[in-house]
């Protein structure tokens, strides 16, 4: 389906061919390990953007995704590898918002978040979006407090299986040293947590609606929404700051 790449060698050859028939100065990604996957997988990258690009097993299709400071915004599927050139170099060499580069290519779709964060919204956005998720009703009664918390409504939630955290910055890897984090008490039958072993019957009986810990590995309390924020917030470092955009390894 790709005698394209056939050609040349594989993808990663075919789309530096591509952007140099643009004369841009990206070239994808030479690391070793992907040197072992040339025909299915590229990376590019430039700045705080990047993106990654597959192909399509059972029809032929190039797969990019759209990637700024940590946080994927949107996907695309082209069958053409210069349109594929012509896109990558579009979004990765100019200061544009995922609205404008899916106008200008109508084969990307932005995702929901995307318009948040190309308004610096995504905080307020997630918290919201986590109160929302009716796959997470059992962090709603916590959430509803925290989102008026003057210090955790400014940092970025996210949620790890059923435990809640926070991150100082909005991409990921997500920056959470020396943040507590909070679990529900919804476990299945016996669930080891934090150094604690809890049953279910116990937590109903002692009224434990969440578990406060730092880094899954310290037990820092437990109780209900109120309790559990009070937990939290005895436990936050001093002047803790807005999440800031990026990643941890900024």
């Amino acid at each position: 389906m790709y005698p394209e790449l056939e050609k040349v060698g594989g993808l990663q050859i075919a789309i530096n061919n591509e952007l140099e028939k643009l004369n841009s100065i990206l070239r994808v990604s030479d690391e070793p390990e992907l040197k072992k996957i040339p025909l299915t997988y590229a990376r590019i990258e430039n700045g705080q953007r990047f993106s990654q690009v597959y192909i399509g097993a059972e029809e032929k299709l190039y797969l990019p995704d759209f990637w700024k400071e940590g946080v994927c915004l949107a996907h695309g599927q082209t069958q053409n590898i210069t349109e594929l050139g012509q896109v990558l170099d579009y979004w990765l060499c100019n200061n544009i918002t995922t609205n404008e580069l899916a106008e200008k290519f109508n084969f990307v779709v932005p995702n929901d978040k995307a318009i948040a964060f190309d308004q610096n919204k995504e905080v307020e956005y997630t918290w919201n979006a986590i109160l929302q998720d009716k796959s997470r009703e059992e962090l709603h009664d916590f959430v509803k407090l925290a989102i008026k918390d003057d210090v955790l409504s400014k940092l970025f939630p996210f949620t790890s299986l059923y435990t809640l955290c926070f991150s100082k910055c909005t991409g990921y890897p997500y920056d959470t040293d020396n943040l507590p984090n909070v679990t529900p008490k919804q476990f299945e039958n016996f669930a080891p947590i934090m150094g604690r072993e809890f049953k279910q019957q116990d937590t109903n009986q002692l009224g434990i609606q969440f578990v406060v810990a730092m880094n899954k590995d310290k037990y820092l309390g437990s109780g209900n929404a109120e309790e559990a924020l009070k937990i939290v917030k005895e436990n936050m470092p001093d002047n803790v700051k807005p999440a800031r955009k990026g990643t941890a390894d900024d």
